[in-house]
């Protein structure tokens, strides 16, 4: 039986999300909620995308039910509490990056989740695509990582109205947004995912005038090697991810977020240069973690739970120290 499920937000990814609905029938969305200014529009998607309701009211939602999961997709500042009432209404809760603003607020949110008997978990699609599990089986192919470099830069499609001084929630430093919380986080996840947490790390920002990380490098710091994180809004670049090792690398091109071309190229040590090819997505990016969420809260599997958890909060405590340890470009 689909996972029935209430949405929470009318923002980009929740249309994304809501545009691929067919390719994911392990989901019912029941119930979609959003912000009184919202629901024309949220009203609009319901009838596209066959929902039967539609909120303006958290509360009223939560108390109406006929769903079992909350998937919140609203603006980076708003995840704490829009989680804190699902969860405190009794729901599971699958909650976009960057999770929370704080890891402390993450770990506010998993003691709530426990208290209430209910799952909360980080829609991170890295982790959960073939892609992935090729990269983490290939990485004792290249030897000890000497290595790496991961890059996600898009010009965003607000930037432009943000130099004209129009007000947008993904250039204002209140709404937790900018290159490090939006973008990095992909690069981060995937690195840490691979590699583990770093034993330190920088983060050196291109700022605008308002104090919003525009773009950024993070230095995560392995002892044996440093691993390098590029992230941006304001323009565009080559993106995609290198490790490497003595015994050849492994290669992403495309968005850290969906990992589209991944691939191994065993160094001259194994006497071959041969690209050794991983796997094709065959699903939309996103269905790959939804049904991962479907079977998780059916089976009540709480040890892939936790092991999510372990991931979230690895990244989140990483970001904390990125934004103590901000450094002003030189």
């Amino acid at each position: 039986m689909p996972l029935q499920l209430a949405v929470l937000s009318t923002s980009r990814i929740v249309e994304e999300f809501l545009h691929h609905l067919p390719e994911m029938p392990e989901i019912s969305v029941q119930a979609l909620c959003c912000r009184p200014q919202s629901g024309e529009k949220a009203r609009a998607w319901a009838a596209e995308y066959g929902i039967p309701q539609v909120y303006t009211d958290e509360e009223t939602c939560y108390r109406a039910g006929g769903f079992d999961a909350v998937y919140i997709g609203t603006a980076n500042h708003l995840h704490y509490e829009a989680a804190r009432r699902a969860l405190e209404a009794g729901y599971h809760v699958i909650l976009e990056k960057p999770f929370t603003g704080t890891a402390a607020e993450a770990r506010a949110l998993y003691a709530l989740a426990d208290q209430k008997g209910v799952m909360l978990l980080e829609a991170i699609t890295v982790y959960y695509l073939p892609q992935f599990a090729f990269l983490r089986r290939e990485l004792e192919t290249i030897g000890p990582v000497r290595g790496a470099m991961a890059s996600f830069c898009a010009r965003s499609r607000r930037y432009d109205d943000f130099l004209k001084g129009i007000w947008n929630t993904t250039f204002d430093p209140a709404c937790q947004g900018g290159a490090l919380n939006d973008m990095n986080v992909y690069n981060l996840h995937l690195l840490t995912g691979l590699l583990g947490a770093p034993r330190q790390a920088e983060y050196r920002a291109t700022r605008a005038a308002n104090g919003i990380d525009t773009a950024g490098l993070a230095l995560l710091d392995y002892g044996d090697f440093t691993a390098a994180a590029l992230a941006a809004k304001d323009s565009d670049g080559v993106n995609g991810m290198v490790l490497q090792g003595p015994g050849g690398h492994l290669v992403v091109e495309g968005g850290t977020n969906a990992l589209p071309v991944v691939y191994c190229v065993p160094g001259a040590v194994r006497g071959s240069t041969a690209r050794r090819e991983g796997p094709a997505a065959a699903r939309f990016r996103m269905a790959y973690e939804f049904a991962a969420f479907v079977r998780i809260i059916a089976e009540r599997d709480t040890a892939a739970e936790a092991e999510a958890r372990a991931r979230t909060l690895t990244v989140m405590d990483l970001l904390d120290k990125l934004h103590a340890e901000d450094l002003p470009q030189k």
